[in-house]
């Protein structure tokens, strides 16, 4: 992933030539609410002043020097990553050099944002917990929420979809047509729930939804809703159909394990009955 995509937008700089003072930097410190200021010459970085720098300079009574003066009686390197660098090198050259944010450039080399530690991290959290093809929930954050929920007394409806004949698309059209496929389900997901429900890519073609605090029939209405959303659509690779298998917690069991499993066996009876099917316990 590159770090262009994560830019926050261009950070408060000054100009290396004017005739600013560290007390005006000051002033301008609080007037713009920021925590540091890049010092451009010809638009490009060469030097960064912070509020801890701020401090230590007011304290060693340069307030009156200007900014030339002050990168000549305290000069340091800074630390720059081009836009088109991979966050995960940004983000080794943070923690190396202890510090919260990077200058970021362009091939010329020119100021063009800043990227700060923080949102990198969220963003890795975000790359664990999420299956990177689809954009849905994976089954690491799954685990989590059956943890989370498991022994509760919160209903929770379970939805287990899967794919018909997938094989057919990957052998047929090939793997990256097959991806295509694991998209539109996906998509289909997303727009047919709530936010605070979750939908899951368990593996492979299978896909787990869950859905929170609503009755079994209205569970059911929302099987259906994604079931008509996938199989009504005509794609470029022509039509997708699915098996669907449903199981309420703690209804149908009070181990949210065992009613993902249950879920699953309702799939495959949709399976063995003909595909493209949505089955539930009764």
């Amino acid at each position: 992933m590159k770090i262009y995509k994560y830019i926050r937008q261009k950070p408060f700089s000054i100009n290396y030539d004017n005739n600013y003072t560290i007390l005006d930097l000051a002033s301008l410190f609080l007037k713009e609410d920021n925590d540091s200021v890049i010092i451009v010459d010809d638009e490009k970085p060469i030097y960064i002043i912070t509020n801890t720098d701020l401090i230590h300079y007011f304290l060693q009574n340069d307030e009156k020097l200007s900014i030339k003066e002050i990168i000549e009686k305290y000069p340091k390197q800074i630390i720059v990553v081009n836009k088109n660098d991979d966050i995960y090198d940004a983000y080794k050259k943070m923690r190396a050099a202890s510090i919260e944010h990077l200058i970021v450039v362009d091939d010329d080399g020119k100021l063009v944002g800043e990227v700060y530690q923080k949102d990198l991290v969220m963003k890795f959290v975000e790359f664990a917990l999420k299956d990177e093809l689809t954009g849905l929930n994976n089954s690491r954050f799954l685990d989590t929420i059956i943890q989370r929920y498991n022994g509760s007394n919160i209903k929770i409806g379970v939805i287990f979809i899967d794919i018909d004949d997938f094989k057919y698309f990957n052998d047929e059209y090939g793997h990256q047509v097959g991806d295509e496929v694991l998209k539109f389900v996906a998509k289909k997901i997303k727009e047919s729930i709530r936010e605070v429900d979750f939908g899951f890519r368990y593996g492979g073609d299978e896909f787990v939804v869950m859905v929170f605090e609503q009755p079994k029939e209205i569970v059911l209405k929302i099987a259906k809703r994604i079931f008509d959303k996938i199989t009504s659509s005509i794609n470029s690779f022509g039509k997708v159909g699915v098996s669907v298998g449903v199981a309420m917690y703690p209804e149908d069991n009070n181990d949210l394990n065992k009613v993902i499993e249950l879920a699953d066996k309702e799939l495959y009876i949709a399976k063995n009955t003909g595909k493209g099917r949505i089955e539930s316990v009764n």
